[in-house]
């Protein structure tokens, strides 16, 4: 029995391989006996050559950018005694001849057993002692006889089972490239396998193959006529390849084993990819079922800005087909304005944006629509499409008109008892002076202070229903207009006095209303709404005061930029769960006595202005609320109104109105200024008097019995259509009235009771010409 000699101490060997599991491999299996280095590459190698000087070198021959054979070469030339020992997967004789021409002392051929490379290791460093002086030259030139002789006989051996190997290769590579294709080409899961159990039938002679996503039957232990191959991919097992060749007793080549193995990692891409198919195609029909079914409007816009798809609510929605629709610019149903500032923003980053307008494509009648638009992006973040989403909220609009509307009446019915009240005491006044006038007709001074006190109690009282028409918005909205606040809190306190006096009146409630109000600049807005949001917090505040309590209302100027309104009562509080909700549509303490519109409403209003509104509140503690407005821009100044430039002029009138008092009052007032005043008690009879050229101005009542004033100026107008129509009413004009004031071209709609001096610059203005 012989003994491996033992190894040669302290000897050092580089390791070259560009493969770091191989690399490593030799490396621990070298350690134990040997000073081993490695390097990753040719000139890695190179580099550490003069800092290590290793007895041997063993290298990789296949190396990216310097091959083993150049690294041998140069090692040669730096130091022809060091041993270099050759190792790789792939030979043929030619490489053998190149890297023993250039002094290569070994060729080791992957896979190589632990005890080759250890021999081969020993003859290569006896070698280098050998060079060194420690053998005779003739004895290493024997050995290296003998070794070439048979690593010969075995390149050449490894060269014919090599070049079979890739025959073989080749035709399995061809084999897998022909049924791929059919991989490739289909989707669809039952035609894939059913096309490749078919092929392999057919190219390979197979009893049976079976594409199976179960688990196939259980069977004995595999045979060499049977074969079952995991399906397999990274997310886990997807199903079986089965080839059974059991009939027919053929045995399967181990070769065509490997050829199904790879043939099974295909399956597994085409079967995870027709999973994918169908979870989007799935996808694909639900979300066309769902925008063909969605209430809303759902337009997808090209990055051009035409319609790309229209489903069927777009249909209701605008009254056109998608067949019209398709293909034409979205602002040919959307305001131009709005969709180029949607645009904007949402290509400067914005997810969406929304805004509401009115169109009249379709309809006869407007439609109130609510639009959100959104961006899709392409993979660099760049504005592609747009998926514009479209409500159609004019029946919400209506329903929230009409709780708005709710609200204020039932506003204005807790201020009725207040409201008779005083008026009653401005009749009481009126009633009482008159008649001491009556009695004391011959004492001026009576007589003269009497008529100052019917004055003002008659100006009270309109100024009353002034504010109660303004709130209910009775009477015509306003444009946004500079507004002092302080005007509107003293307004919202006048309205609701007459409800706080009866609290304190009739329930013995302790109440004490404290106005701070400071000089603050004006904000822009509506008086009429602003109105109706003082308004309703302090009918909150005193609900939230049952047992009495203390109002504050206060205004100041915060950052020189905004104008602040608080109001804070010293009432019940609330927790915060309720604080978080009191703005909310419907939420409401009050039980049956509240509707939850009020403080919504508030909230609303107060972001129509621009504005903000919060609360602060403490069970036991009060509450503030906090109102926030932008201030408005100082106006540049104001022009003389061209009236006040104009001559003043008399003028022939028609006056109509069914009530003898006020006709005969207006007539009065009309000649005491210069007109000429033909007088008429009917509709009907005012139509008798007129005719063409005879009068300047016509003046009637809205609410006439028999034929109204709405009636009359429509058939006037058919005699007329230039004649200069004035409107007066104690009544109120509705939202729908406005557009008939504009078609029978009413110059100006007055509300009674008139004074002389605006009824006569009414008069004055309707003559000027247009």
């Amino acid at each position: 029995m012989t003994t491996a000699a033992p190894p040669i101490l302290q000897s050092r060997i580089l390791v070259v391989d560009d493969e770091l599991g191989p690399r490593e491999s030799l490396r621990m299996l070298l350690k134990p006996s040997y000073q081993v280095r490695t390097a990753e590459s040719g000139r890695v190698a190179l580099d550490e050559l003069p800092k290590f000087r290793p007895d041997l070198v063993i290298m990789d021959i296949k190396m990216p950018e310097m091959d083993g054979l150049e690294v041998l070469r140069r090692i040669k030339r730096i130091e022809p005694s060091i041993e270099v020992v050759m190792i790789t997967a792939y030979a043929s004789l030619e490489t053998v001849k190149l890297a023993l021409t250039h002094g290569a002392f070994e060729y080791l051929i992957k896979p190589f057993s632990r005890q080759d490379l250890e021999d081969v290791v020993r003859r290569a460093l006896l070698r280098r002692q050998a060079d060194l002086g420690t053998r005779g030259q003739v004895t290493k030139l024997v050995e290296e006889m003998r070794s070439l002789a048979a690593k010969t006989r075995q390149l050449e051996e490894t060269a014919r089972r090599e070049a079979a190997e890739q025959s073989l290769r080749v035709t399995q590579l061809s084999i897998l490239r022909e049924i791929s294709g059919t991989i490739v080409g289909q989707l669809d899961l039952h035609e894939v396998t059913t096309a490749v159990m078919e092929q392999l039938r057919t190219a390979l002679g197979y009893d049976s193959v079976m594409v199976t996503l179960e688990a196939p039957p259980s069977t004995e232990a595999e045979s060499a006529c049977f074969v079952t191959c995991q399906i397999r991919d990274a997310e886990g097992l997807l199903g079986y390849l089965v080839v059974d060749n059991r009939p027919s007793w053929r045995s399967i080549d181990p070769r065509e084993r490997e050829l199904l193995e790879m043939l099974s990692e295909y399956l597994a891409i085409a079967v995870r990819n027709s999973r994918l198919y169908g979870e989007i195609a799935e996808t694909k029909r639900s979300l066309e079922q769902l925008i063909a079914s969605a209430g809303d409007a759902i337009i997808s816009v090209n990055a051009s800005n035409y319609i790309h798809g229209w489903n069927p609510a777009a249909e209701r929605i605008f009254g056109l087909g998608a067949g019209s629709a398709v293909g034409r610019p979205i602002t040919d149903f959307l305001p131009s304005a709005h969709y180029a500032e949607a645009r904007r923003r949402l290509a400067d980053g914005a997810p969406m944006h929304a805004f509401e307008t009115t169109t009249t494509s379709g309809r006869t009648r407007p439609t109130e629509l609510a639009v959100t638009l959104s961006a899709l992006r392409d993979r660099q973040g760049q504005l592609e499409k747009l998926i514009a989403i479209v409500r159609d909220v004019t029946a919400q609009r209506a329903l929230e008109n009409q709780l708005h509307q709710s609200e204020k009446l039932t506003a204005l019915g807790q201020l009725a008892g207040g409201i008779a009240h005083d008026f009653n005491n401005l009749l009481q006044a009126i009633l009482g002076y008159a008649q001491l006038m009556r009695q004391n007709l011959d004492n001026a001074e009576l007589v003269q202070r009497s008529l100052r006190v019917v004055e003002d109690a008659a100006l009270d009282g309109s100024e009353t229903v002034r504010r109660i028409q303004q709130f209910s918005r009775l009477r015509p909205d306003e444009e946004f207009m500079a507004v002092d606040v302080n005007q509107i809190v003293q307004n919202a306190v006048a309205i609701t006095r007459p409800r706080w006096d009866e609290k304190i009146a009739h329930e013995n409630r302790p109440l004490d209303l404290r106005l701070e109000l400071r000089a603050v600049p004006p904000i822009n807005g509506r008086p009429a709404a602003l109105t109706e949001l003082m308004t309703n917090l302090i009918l909150n505040a005193m609900d939230a005061m049952p047992e009495g309590g203390t109002l504050t209302i206060g205004t100041r100027v915060e950052d020189g930029r905004s104008v602040v309104v608080t109001v804070a009562d010293t009432g019940i509080g609330m927790p915060e769960a309720v604080r978080r909700r009191v703005f909310e549509p419907f939420f409401s303490t009050k039980g049956e006595r509240g509707s939850g519109l009020g403080l919504s409403m508030a909230y609303s209003i107060a972001k129509r202005h621009g504005g903000e509104i919060g609360v602060e509140s403490e069970p036991g503690r009060g509450a503030m609320f906090t109102l926030t407005f932008p201030a408005a821009a100082e106006a540049s100044g104001k022009a003389t109104p061209a009236s006040a430039t104009r001559p003043r002029r008399t003028a022939r009138i028609l006056i109509v109105d069914d009530e003898p008092k006020v006709l005969g009052t207006l007539a009065e007032m009309l000649k005491s200024a210069g007109h000429t005043v033909t007088p008429a008690s009917t509709g009907a009879a005012a139509l008798a008097d007129y005719a063409r050229g005879r009068f300047d101005v016509v003046l009637t009542n809205l609410g006439m019995v028999g034929m109204n004033g709405w009636e009359l100026a429509e058939r006037l107008r058919v005699v007329d259509r230039s004649v200069p129509i004035l409107f007066i009413t104690g009544w109120a004009l509705r939202d729908e009235d406005h557009p008939r004031l504009m078609t029978l071209n009413i110059h100006r709609c007055l509300f009674k009771p008139v004074r002389p001096d605006e009824l006569d610059a009414a008069i004055q203005a309707a003559l000027q010409p247009a």
